[in-house]
């Protein structure tokens, strides 16, 4: 599975040293494992069939898509920003992913939401005009920001694993001393 960096594939290093880049492969299981749902939930709404005319009942499951997208990425941006809150080295890089994924969802919420549309209707056809283009720029920033987030998350982890084995050697190392 690979997952891009952003906005029409800009590509860079972040301040955390990572290269998100369109050729990023995702190696950590548990990362690819996360993003799942997310990656099916947008292949649903890049995929949608582009004729111009959807009935109504398209466009409100679009719509639900683009809903239920961007009520999962305000729960995950809270669980990110309260990683950020407890680990003061990594807080502005996480947050600024969170940022951006925030962003990015409530874009996908807006371009796939048919309150917004005037449009007249027509034999029980709804003319609409969708930006497939703005979808899939948002979708990629969505995965490249919470690519982000996990895989700064995992940093998290791996110190705290870290920290703790250098505990027990520790107190080991003092229990024979003793």
């Amino acid at each position: 599975m690979a997952a891009s960096s952003g906005p029409a594939g800009v590509s860079g290093a972040g301040p955390s040293g990572f290269a998100f880049d369109s050729g990023l492969e995702i190696k950590t299981r548990s990362v690819e494992q996360t993003l799942l749902p997310l990656v099916s939930q947008i292949t649903t709404l890049i995929n949608h069939k582009d004729n111009t005319k959807k009935s109504d009942k398209t466009l409100q499951a679009i719509q639900r898509v683009g809903q239920a997208v961007n009520l999962a990425v305000g729960r995950f941006v809270k669980v990110g920003e309260a990683i950020a809150n407890e680990n003061w080295d990594l807080k502005e890089e996480i947050n600024i992913a969170c940022i951006e994924a925030k962003q990015a969802g409530e874009t996908i919420a807006a371009l796939t939401d048919i309150s917004s549309l005037n449009h007249p209707e027509s034999d029980g056809q709804i003319m609409i005009f969708t930006d497939k283009t703005g979808v899939i720029k948002a979708a990629r920033l969505l995965l490249s920001s919470v690519t982000k987030v996990l895989l700064l998350a995992d940093r998290v982890v791996i110190k705290q694993i870290i920290t703790s084995r250098n505990k027990r050697i520790i107190i080991c190392n003092l229990r024979k001393n003793s």
